[in-house]
């Protein structure tokens, strides 16, 4: 995928961070741009973006920004009447959406993880002997357990 200068002239108005735009600019939107078409078209990580396009930590902070707003799905929908142009936004769209699946089911596992150990530290605390009552009762009978958490 490579911008052209057709597409930039599209694009310019639509992106944020221009020299027009109130509070922080982007430093070169076109570099940035082309940063997301060389990792999205290539489906590199962000680590392996050369340094031609300045460092990859910046653009792929950037890119997530962009991606949580919602962005690049905004700008999409404004193009509508350039294919090429729209597939290759639609392409930045879902390598954008992949990253939130990924970091929503990072968020689940973390959780159940949580909770799966909090399940385990409650199942341990209530195995141990209160006094009075037999061992074995705690450790044979399933009901003892069930009532004794």
């Amino acid at each position: 995928m490579d911008l052209r200068d057709e597409h930039w002239q599209k694009l310019r108005p639509l992106l944020l961070g221009g020299d027009n735009d109130p509070g922080a600019s982007g430093r070169d939107n076109r570099l940035f741009l082309r940063a997301v078409l060389w990792v999205v078209g290539r489906r590199a990580k962000w680590s392996a973006l050369p340094p031609a396009f300045g460092r990859w930590q910046t653009s792929y902070v950037r890119f997530m920004r962009w991606n949580q707003a919602d962005v690049w799905r905004q700008i999409a929908k404004q193009v509508s009447e350039d294919e090429e142009l729209r597939e290759m936004l639609n392409a930045i769209v879902a390598f954008g959406d992949g990253y939130t699946r990924r970091a929503a089911q990072r968020l689940i596992n973390k959780q159940n993880k949580i909770a799966y150990k909090a399940l385990l530290s409650g199942a341990a605390s209530s195995r141990r002997c209160i006094p009075g009552e037999e061992k074995e009762d705690a450790d044979g009978n399933w009901i003892w357990q069930l009532t004794h958490k």
